[in-house]
């Protein structure tokens, strides 16, 4: 049998940039969630994917989206990354966004982010893995905020 806090400290050791992945539903209202399990899958068509827990109180909200933002945050925003990971239906009072031609949150200020149009969603044990088609993307110049080892770091 399998030590899952063990297989979850091993997992620890691997660093990964942080994102914010944002949606909106067809009233309007807007959902986001922390995240580190963000990839890229292919060039052509321009493919990325991540992962999304099945307990989430977002879950519907981002399996019935068809667009979705990939936020990913710079070294600075640890904040909107905490305030992100927590459970609350108001988490977007007070954060500066903008929304796309189709209604995916943006994040202002973050070092890049990607919008994606919903491709793809796999049912993978306790998690669904929803793969998107960037269809718009944009970057900007700083350092990336990293999660290491149960905590943020920075690189530069």
């Amino acid at each position: 049998m399998l030590d899952l806090t063990r297989f979850r400290q091993c997992l620890s050791k691997f660093a990964t940039g942080v994102t914010v992945i944002t949606c909106s539903n067809s009233e309007g209202d807007c959902f986001g969630i922390t995240a580190n399990s963000f990839s890229s899958v292919s060039l052509e068509p321009p493919l990325i994917l991540w992962s999304i827990a099945k307990v989430s109180n977002s879950l519907q909200a981002f399996l019935d989206a068809g667009y979705f933002a990939i936020n990913v945050l710079e070294l600075g925003q640890q904040p909107v990354s905490k305030l992100f990971a927590r459970s609350k239906h108001d988490i977007f009072d007070g954060v500066d966004y903008e929304s796309s031609e189709n209604g995916a949150p943006l994040l202002k200020n973050t070092l890049a982010w990607f919008e994606c149009r919903t491709d793809n969603v796999h049912d993978c044990g306790d998690h669904h893995i929803i793969i998107g088609e960037v269809i718009d993307y944009r970057s900007n110049d700083g350092g990336p905020l990293v999660f290491y080892d149960g905590q943020y770091q920075t690189i530069r």
